[in-house]
């Protein structure tokens, strides 16, 4: 075999080339002789400018030329490439596979292209395209094949990093606690993410499907659809969709839909991209901050209503304390008077109970548990509720009252009971019936724990088994939405796990309910008092008092106890009058007595006022509303006593006494103890 030509060098058919090239143009230009200024010349520099790799190989598949692009890409001296087989440079297990392509194609002419795999100088494997074609002579005679190699590695690793931003991408979507779908003109889903339709148990990767199926599990079209309002307008749309009620949870759920349309470079929507979302929680813990914010303005209104009607009561209470007071003084003995006056002051003190909770439930702070025994609780609880009970529900109460002490806050305990009585007396509204109450001791358990057990049974229609697990659930209801918020239940519950109880039902339809409450007795509280100490006889005096109130009912009543007392007594309700009082030249009061919330001045002012003045003399602050009582507020003012409004005969004397005496002694009140002082 002769010497092959070297790169650069031009090649002149004809004269002295290599046997190869030599044979191979001869066939392409003739069997002629051929001047060297007419010849075909074979420019290696313009075969070098081929910016992507070529070469040409004979029928046997050795290298007949290749250009500087190829070297580069093998990593190879270009010389080196002329002196091995075409195959050389291609993946071993792949060689042979390439070689009958190549026999194929030099048997039928034409061209082909394919993927592949070529090795580099550092065997690394690169893939590529190869695009071959056959060589044919002027007598179609074919002599080989021209080859191109298109690199394919960036394009690979672009396909991988794309493929990889598509698993993301896809990971993303199908991790979205929602439906994202594309739908087409018609509503119909192109494409979506792996979330399984809500309601339906639809694959949300079907295709074909309406939105309204694959977003909310729905056989209709929804009224107001966000998804056709976006296709009409062009725009961003979205809503709050309700899927029926399941009939496993008898609930509906709630779904935001937002779609956003796709244009095409005309502006025409063309599709849409919808997203669903269950928002029932979001929607349920809305509902139930407006319901608490309901409740807070209720409070409120309510704490305003105790706070007047406490000032109601102290007129009633006062004046009844008066008549038997005076009735006593004077030795008269009418029994029947006696006991009028005394059901006046137990029905204000059940008024002022009611109040207390009214005031209770208007203030937001924690309650206080206190050991206490739960029949009086029940006592008072079934003479609220017998006034609100028809005739025909009988009332009746079984209680063990030395079942033993609980520690509970009382206010919260007349909750629960006055719950359960209340959704009883629901269950037999209509019919005849009997409300029962009982309270027993219950049995140890395990840890060697008491129980008291409190339980309201009624005849009313039952509650159906499929109902009774989510009756403690916030909001459940079955009841007519003017009858019941869902609340009560739940409030119930809520409470006795507070206190560390549970709370059991069992109930027949047709036949009745019991409700169960258990809760552990306080074997650490003090047992029962057993003697109560009596109550003594109010004391007076003969100081000279001033009283301030604004209401001249309260007024009145204080004046005229303070005067039944023996205290001699001046009454104003201005405060500013008050302050002028004290400036006069023989002023020789010797105690003040001042409402809080006073017009212009208030009782606090007036006080701090008064302290300036007149150090040594004894203040006494009253009010109607206990929340606003405060050390802070009492250290401002410098008082020495407080009551709380409705006041008793008995309470008003022993302050006023205490006031009165510790001035006499010298002392002076350093901290008051924040209780109720009746």
């Amino acid at each position: 075999m002769g010497t092959k030509p070297q790169f650069g060098q031009k090649v002149f058919v004809g004269q002295k080339v290599s046997t190869e090239y030599n044979s191979l143009f001869k066939d392409l230009l003739g069997d002629k002789t051929v001047k060297p200024e007419n010849c075909f010349v074979f420019e290696q520099e313009l075969f070098d400018a081929i910016p992507v790799p070529v070469f040409i190989n004979d029928a046997e598949g050795n290298y007949l030329g290749a250009n500087r692009a190829l070297a580069d890409f093998l990593g190879v001296e270009r010389e080196s490439i002329l002196n091995q087989g075409v195959y050389h440079f291609l993946v071993p297990a792949l060689a042979e596979e390439y070689r009958l392509k190549d026999v194929e194609l030099l048997a039928t002419g034409g061209r082909d292209s394919f993927e592949g795999r070529v090795l580099a100088r550092d065997g690394q494997e690169r893939s590529v395209i190869f695009t071959k074609a056959a060589v044919h002579g002027r007598d179609d005679r074919i002599l080989g094949l021209i080859v191109t190699l298109s690199d394919l590695s960036e394009l690979k690793e672009a396909q991988e990093n794309l493929g990889e931003i598509e698993s993301q991408k896809q990971a993303i979507l199908d991790g979205f606690p929602g439906t994202v779908a594309l739908l087409d003109c018609d509503l119909k889903v192109i494409w979506s993410n792996k979330v399984k339709s809500k309601g339906s148990g639809i694959d949300a990767d079907a295709l074909g499907l309406c939105c309204h199926q694959l977003l909310l599990g729905k056989k209709e079209a929804c009224l107001d659809c966000a998804v056709r309002r976006s296709l009409l307008s062009g725009q961003i749309e979205s809503g709050i969709q309700k899927v029926a009620s399941e009939p496993d949870t008898g609930e509906g759920k709630f779904f935001e839909i937002v779609s956003t349309p796709i244009k095409d470079v005309a502006g025409k929507v063309k599709s849409v991209v919808a997203i669903s979302r269950d928002v029932t929680e979001k929607i349920r813990l809305e509902k139930q901050v407006r319901h608490s914010q309901k409740m807070e303005a209720i409070g409120s209104l309510a704490g305003g209503i105790a706070h007047d009607f406490n000032n109601v009561l102290t007129p009633i209470i006062g004046q009844a304390e008066i008549i038997r007071f005076r009735m006593r003084q004077r030795g008269q003995e009418d029994r029947e008077l006696e006991s009028s006056i005394g059901e006046i002051l137990m029905a204000a003190k059940r008024a002022k109970g009611l109040v207390d909770q009214i005031l209770t439930f208007s203030r937001s702070q924690e309650q206080k548990s206190v050991p206490l025994y739960v029949h009086p609780i029940v006592k008072e609880v079934m003479s609220l509720i017998k006034v609100a009970l028809p005739s025909t529900i009988q009332i009746r109460q079984e209680l063990d009252i030395n079942c033993g002490l609980v520690l509970v806050d009382p206010v919260q305990l007349h909750q629960v009971l006055m719950n359960l009585c209340t959704n009883s007396f629901h269950a037999m509204e209509g019919r005849v019936g009997i409300l029962t109450v009982r309270l027993a001791k219950g049995e140890e358990d395990q840890d060697g724990q008491s129980w008291v057990v409190l339980s309201v049974t009624d005849t009313g229609t039952g509650i159906e088994a499929s109902v009774l697990p989510r009756i403690f659930e916030p909001y459940y209801t079955t009841k007519d939405k003017s009858r019941g918020t869902g609340m009560g239940l739940a409030m119930v519950h809520g409470i006795v796990s507070r206190y560390g109880g549970r709370v059991e039902v069992q109930s027949e339809v047709g036949v009745g309910t019991t409700f169960y409450v258990y809760l552990p007795v306080d074997v650490c509280a003090p047992g029962p008092m057993e003697s109560v100490l009596a109550v003594p006889a109010p004391v007076g005096g003969k100081e000279h008092v001033l009283v301030v109130d604004d209401e001249e009912q309260v007024l009145d009543v204080v004046t005229n106890i303070l005067q039944g007392l023996g205290y001699r007594v001046t009454s104003t309700t201005s405060s500013q009058e008050a302050l002028l009082l004290f400036m006069e030249a023989n002023c020789d009061f010797d105690l003040l007595i001042t409402d809080l919330t006073m017009p212009l001045l208030t009782g606090v002012d007036l006080c701090e006022q008064i302290k300036k003045n007149w150090p040594d003399l004894p203040l006494i602050l009253n009010t109607g509303y206990p929340e606003q009582i405060t050390e802070e507020l009492l250290k401002r003012a410098c008082v020495d006593e407080y009551f709380l409004k409705p006041v008793t005969m008995q309470t008003l004397a022993q302050v006023v006494r205490r006031a009165l005496d510790r001035k006499n002694k010298g002392t002076q009140l350093l901290s008051l103890s924040f209780k109720r002082l009746i």
